[in-house]
């Protein structure tokens, strides 16, 4: 095609460029051939020529417009990639702000629903990372079918760890879903759900219509609550916070001892400073939470003391009280409201409120009553010690929970005279819309009825009063706040009568909520200890304390094991003053969530027999394993005393058993290596033995909790059997490593010397570099002239390489066989380490108790007195030689 446009004519008036003729000169130029002459159609056709461009130039023009349409979509598309980039950025630097799970157009509501599930059950949301994970592990299981052969064994041992760590992983989620599992809703409990729902859509209504609804209801739930809990002429609080009510209260009780207090604010307090009046049982923090909402000072509040003269309680002192008001009476101060329980949140005790109500009454103070009691007033028959509440004038009640409905408020019924004060205290309000938050509470009590309300209640006593009569049979076990009354025997037919009628019109019931510990076993009076005792007082006390440490840490670990091995039974561990760490449980609070039922407490009481089986051993033990330990050379006792086991040692090394005190870094150091050593070797063979540490950061062995089938020899037997192994062992590596260093440097000595001796016989001419090679090649010297030097580890000995370079294998000389290894001694072989007891050496009183008790309550000592002690001793001798090898003592 280029020829052919070149050979087409130029237009007129354009110079065409001259053309350079090449003549071959090697030739004549007559002898050349001659070429014909190329003519072309389109000179004498234009037709032709037109023809000639649609067939060559249409196909390219087309080609080259379709590359260059392409290149511009190109272009354009980077352009809009880049703009968009820029947008991105510029939108990224705006809401840098902003929240990642709010950026966006929102999410999709089955990962929200996803994310609230992971909350619920594990307590933390997993990551999409992790789930893509484990997407991207299921879809890819075929391809891994397709790898080669060569790799299943390391694809085996991924399978199995990962296996591993998903069973990890599942064993966290079914202990996280088991204790955080959701409660299961009844058709009562799924209807007050469904009226927070309703209450937000009602809202939506007009105003007029919204006030008649809310009307309707809010009087509903005022009559149905008043008659109720039989508090007449009251009004109804709904509240979200538990102690929000009682600021309510206080502040209207402010507002009618003080009627310029809104106006005036502090300074009409300021002439007689107003006083709230709180038991010391209340729940911590009480006071200052008042203080901080109502504006006043600590001074502001008076806490009165809980008698003591009917064990540990949580009763309040009426005479105390009394004394307390007419002091800040002469004081010039203004008493105005009084806090009492009717089942304090501890111990459930329930103050003397008839008394507190006379006290009140006479000193013009505002009483106020909360505690799970209170539920009681809806029953038919209410007990004694609760009715008195119904004339206070305020009382607090949980009725979510204690009929078990989620989602109800907190309901503060008080007796108030001026709406105005009411409105100024916060405790009414005209806004319809907030007084909708009684709606569920309206539909729960219409859907459940009295009967239903009096049958929960019922059903939590019936588990109290189940857990009272169990707990009464377990010796070791104490309940703690139970007021101690003595029953006097009815001696003359008057006090017969006076029995009949107390029991005919005064009505009584088990405090619903149980609160116990695990204390010694005192039930053994029959042995006698002797009045003297060589510990002194101080000794004494501090004795006394360490043994309530000890309990402490006990009873901890019982709640702790109950926690988890009885579900529905919901246990809470609590610090009681004077009496330490205790065990509550309140079925008021519990049992409608938990589905708590009699079979559930009776399991409770089985398992708690079991733990208690295994305390008891501990303890009985206890003394005697303190008495064997301080008996051996290589064992020392650990002071801890909160720690739940039979106690804690520590091997000492034989170089550092004399000095016991001030020990340098280097003995620490020692010490600590051997003490975690002797725990991982420990650990192999039970699990129960565990690691600690002294004050000073030293390791050390902490035995667990024992069962009756435990030898206590035998166990620390193991211990100093261990210890001597890893002892000897450490001092074999030292002896080792000086030996090694002594043929070292032996070696040394002799290589010196055989090097010596090698330059005397060559001469010193062959030493010279040029003059010493020449020699060399004239006269080669001997071969093998130095030898290199073994040294055994076995026996300790040096020799020679020669055989080993000149046979090119190691040959080992006639060595003296190592010490066949021993079998692993026998478990009664673990009581021979042991050194004996020594009975001479003085004893603390619980020691001496515990042997005591022991030998007096052991049937051998009155069966087998007249047996000689020689005779006895070759029959369990002969027996032990019978026996064969027996299992190391297993822990608790």
């Amino acid at each position: 095609m280029a020829s052919m446009f070149a050979k087409l004519e130029a237009p007129a008036g354009v110079m065409q460029p001259a053309q350079h003729t090449q003549i071959d000169r090697s030739e004549p130029e007559e002898e050349r051939p001659k070429q014909p002459k190329k003519v072309s159609f389109a000179q004498f056709d234009p037709s032709a020529q037109q023809h000639l461009n649609s067939m060559f130039m249409s196909p390219m023009m087309k080609e080259l417009e379709a590359q260059v349409k392409m290149n511009t979509d190109i272009l354009d598309r980077m352009n809009k990639q880049m703009e968009d980039e820029r947008k991105a950025r510029l939108k990224a630097k705006q809401t840098a702000h902003i929240p990642e799970a709010l950026k966006g157009n929102g999410q999709e509501m089955v990962s929200i629903m996803k994310s609230v599930e992971d909350l619920i059950l594990m307590g933390e949301e997993v990551p999409e990372e992790e789930e893509e994970e484990e997407k991207g592990d299921g879809n890819g299981e075929g391809a891994d079918e397709a790898e080669e052969s060569g790799d299943e064994g390391d694809e085996e041992d991924d399978d199995e760890e990962e296996e591993e760590e998903e069973d990890e992983d599942d064993e966290e989620y079914r202990r996280r879903t088991q204790l955080n599992k959701l409660q299961i809703l009844d058709s009562h409990s799924r209807a007050a759900l469904t009226g927070h729902s309703l209450a937000a859509y009602v809202s939506t209504l007009d105003e007029d219509n919204l006030k008649k609804f809310t009307s309707k209801i809010t009087q509903d739930c005022q009559l149905w609550l008043s008659r109720l809990f039989r508090f007449p002429d009251s009004s109804p609080f709904y509240h979200e916070e538990h102690k929000d009510g009682l600021v309510k209260i206080c502040r209207m009780a402010l507002y009618q001892k003080y009627p310029k207090y809104p106006v005036e604010g502090f300074e009409a307090l300021y002439s007689r400073p107003p006083v709230i009046y709180i038991s010391s049982a209340a729940m911590p923090g009480l006071s200052n939470y008042l203080c901080l909402q109502l504006g006043l000072p600590l001074s502001s509040i008076c806490n009165v003391p809980c008698s003591s003269a009917s064990g540990t309680t949580s009763i309040m002192d009426v005479e105390m009280l009394e004394k307390l008001i007419q002091d800040d009476v002469a004081a010039a101060k203004t008493p105005v409201l009084l806090v009492g329980f009717a089942g304090s949140p501890h111990l459930g005790s329930v103050d003397d409120l008839q008394e507190l109500r006379k006290i009140c009454i006479n000193h013009k103070i505002w009483l106020h009553v909360e505690g799970n009691n209170l539920a009681l007033l809806a029953t038919v028959s209410v007990p004694n010690a609760v009715e008195p509440a119904t004339s206070g004038d305020s009382m607090t009640l949980r009725l979510g929970k204690w009929i078990g409905i989620p989602g109800l408020p907190y309901i503060t019924l008080y007796k108030a005279s001026d709406p105005a004060l009411e409105l100024a205290a916060g405790l009414n309000t005209f806004n319809p819309q907030l007084k909708l938050n009684c709606l569920p509470l309206w539909i729960v009590l219409q859907s459940l009825g009295h009967d239903g309300i009096v049958d929960r209640i019922k059903h939590c006593c019936n588990l109290a009063k189940k857990m009272h009569e169990l707990l009464e049979k377990l010796p070791t076990i104490q309940k703690v706040g139970e007021e101690k009354k003595e029953e006097s025997e009815a001696k003359t037919i008057r006090d017969l009568i006076f029995v009949a009628i107390d029991a005919l019109f005064v009505f009584k019931m088990a405090s619903p909520t149980i609160v116990f510990k695990y204390v010694e076993d005192t039930s053994t009076g029959a042995v006698e200890i002797a009045p003297y005792s060589p510990v002194s007082p101080q000794e004494d006390i501090e004795e006394k304390e360490k043994l309530k440490t000890y309990y402490n840490a006990l009873n901890m670990w019982l709640c702790d094991t109950l926690f988890y091995e009885n579900s529905n039974v919901d246990i809470e561990l609590i610090d009681v003053e004077n009496e330490g760490n205790c065990i509550k449980f309140s079925p008021l609070d519990t049992a409608q969530v938990r589905g708590t039922v009699i079979e559930d407490i009776e399991n409770f009481a089985e398992n708690l027999k079991k733990q208690i089986a295994i305390l008891d051993s501990t303890v009985l033990q206890r003394d005697r394993f303190c008495a064997i330990v301080e008996a051996q050379d290589n064992l020392r006792i650990v002071e801890m005393p909160n720690w739940a086991g039979l106690g804690v040692v520590q091997y000492m090394p034989e170089e550092w058993r004399e000095r016991m005190t001030d020990l340098p870094d280097s003995a620490k150091r020692e010490i600590n290596n051997i003490n975690t050593e002797l725990v991982k070797k420990l650990q192999s063979k039970d699990t129960a033995f565990s690691q600690g540490f002294n004050d000073e950061n030293i390791g050390c062995v902490k035995f667990g909790l024992i069962t009756d089938d435990t030898d206590l020899e035998e166990l620390i037997g193991l211990v100093c059997s261990v210890g001597k192994e890893i002892e000897e062992s450490s001092k074999y590596l030292e002896k080792l490593s000086e030996k090694v260093q002594k043929g070292i440097e032996e070696a040394n000595k002799e290589l010196h010397k055989e090097m010596d001796e090698k330059l005397m016989q060559e001469g010193v001419l062959r030493q010279v570099p040029l003059f010493g090679s020449l020699l060399n090649w004239w006269s080669p010297p001997p071969k093998d002239s130095v030898k290199g030097r073994t040294f055994s580890l076995n026996s300790g000995t040096m020799a020679s390489t020669e055989k080993t370079y000149k046979y090119h294998m190691q040959v080992q000389e006639d060595e003296a066989p190592p010490p066949p290894s021993s079998p692993p001694p026998a478990t009664n072989a673990y009581k021979e380490v042991l050194k004996p007891v020594n009975t001479q050496q003085t004893k603390s009183a619980g020691a001496v108790k515990a042997n005591l008790t022991q030998q007096f309550n052991s049937p051998s000592s009155h069966s087998q007195n007249s047996e000689p002690r020689s005779l006895q001793t070759d029959q369990k001798s002969l027996e032990s030689q019978t026996k064969d090898t027996q299992q190391s003592p297993d822990l608790k």
